[in-house]
């Protein structure tokens, strides 16, 4: 565009029109960037969930390792 041969009045109705555009583009900016953070913490929680299951299947393997353990070391025939 030559603002050469615009006149004010065209100036500020452009100037007006790309504010416009640039509110409705930060409206549409502030939407995506919500939706990105409501996935996020979906997928945290999916991920805590996933940790407390792998806890908890530790917790209940945990003494059945132990008793392997036991079970192995009385097998081993002390050195005194």
């Amino acid at each position: 565009m030559d603002f050469k041969n615009v006149n004010i009045e065209q100036l500020r109705e452009k100037i007006s029109e790309l504010e416009e555009s640039l509110s409705e583009l930060k409206v549409q900016l502030k939407k995506q960037e919500e939706v990105a953070q409501h996935e996020a913490i979906d997928n945290l929680e999916e991920y805590l969930h996933q940790v407390d299951n792998k806890y908890e299947t530790l917790r209940d393997l945990w003494p059945m390792v132990v008793a392997e353990l036991k079970e192995l070391m009385s097998k081993i025939p002390s050195k005194k």
